[in-house]
């Protein structure tokens, strides 16, 4: 009996390593290591490190304002307060200034407790410090355990987008956006972000606050923008009460008193331009370059840019 014991043992062992190995083969290729990968290549320096979520990735078209878009779809606060500092240290490029979004949905706790795949976030994260933060002690000692011991347990959806090449597992230089799939009117994206979820969730205040504090240590200019979303997703997050503007007008009052720290707000500039939009809440290509350029303006205007290029930002948009 305890050989047979024994020989199961080692061969669910065997299969644990196994699925191991493959599934952090596959975690190469996320989104997040290959944006990490841009950063790490240095030393070229960067004016500008665009970090976030998926309203910047598909907002900034980086290399035409001097820096490196680094945000990945699905990045909150909680992840950029140790992703944006585990790059500077780990990287050897200089960099002037950080763009953090500051957007209503930025504030919402829907994806406060996504960390999804943990095997990934477990090499900026502090597991121990969010469990104080959230109040949830075994669900992040969960996460901790599944990161350092059984990374591949309910990842099958992170397995897929691999095998499709879908969401987070695209080639960043081609995709536009979102793919056909995943386009939602402004509806049903707000009802996603706001519905069940709290519309300002204190804890991304927290980390918010705790990277515009890091950055500004290490002598970096932060800007928080607003980024540009559709009138149909602005009156919909409205209803559920997501920040129309005062309670960031506020936080921003406080995050500038002391220095280093900058606002600036498209939110509701491109509003009324749908063909420039490829969903409610992210920007196409061609909104993209036309967003870049507004942004570079603003980013020349603070003198946070030296040398945008206006060349290719000023040239007219065509379909």
């Amino acid at each position: 009996m305890w050989e047979r014991i024994l020989r199961f043992g080692l061969g669910a062992f065997a299969i644990h390593l196994l699925l191991w190995g493959l599934f952090a083969w596959v975690a190469t290729h996320h989104d997040t290591q290959r944006m990490d990968a841009r950063w790490l290549q240095g030393p070229v320096p960067a004016e500008v490190m665009v970090a976030g979520d998926s309203h910047a990735r598909f907002a900034v078209e980086a290399p035409l304002i001097a820096g490196i878009n680094l945000a990945v779809p699905g990045e909150h606060y909680l992840k950029s307060r140790y992703r944006v500092p585990w790059l500077l240290d780990h990287g050897t490029r200089p960099v002037g200034t950080v763009l953090v979004p500051f957007d209503c949905t930025s504030f919402s706790s829907f994806k406060s407790d996504s960390f999804e795949p943990e095997y990934l976030w477990d090499r900026y994260v502090d597991w121990r410090a969010l469990a104080v933060l959230r109040g949830e002690p075994l669900l992040y000692l969960g996460k901790f355990l599944k990161a350092r011991f059984a990374p591949y347990i309910g990842e099958a959806d992170s397995v897929f987008q691999y095998v499709t090449r879908s969401r987070h597992f695209r080639d960043p230089e081609v995709q536009s956006g979102l793919m056909p799939a995943d386009l939602e009117d402004g509806i049903t994206t707000a009802a996603r972000h706001f519905a069940d979820a709290e519309p300002w969730d204190p804890d991304q205040v927290v980390a918010l606050k705790g990277l515009v504090d890091e950055l500004r240590a290490r002598d970096i200019m932060v800007v928080l923008v607003r980024y540009p979303l559709r009138r149909d997703y602005l009156t919909a997050a409205a209803r559920y009460g997501a920040d129309d503007g005062h309670l960031r007008d506020a936080l921003f009052a406080e995050l500038s008193a002391q220095g280093g720290v900058h606002e600036v707000d498209f939110e509701h500039t491109l509003k009324d331009r749908a063909d420039l939009f490829s969903d409610a809440d992210h920007l196409n290509m061609d909104g993209k370059r036309v967003f870049t350029g507004l942004l570079a303006h603003s980013l020349y205007d603070l003198g946070l840019v030296t040398a945008p290029r206006w060349d290719i930002l000023n040239r007219p948009v065509t379909r």
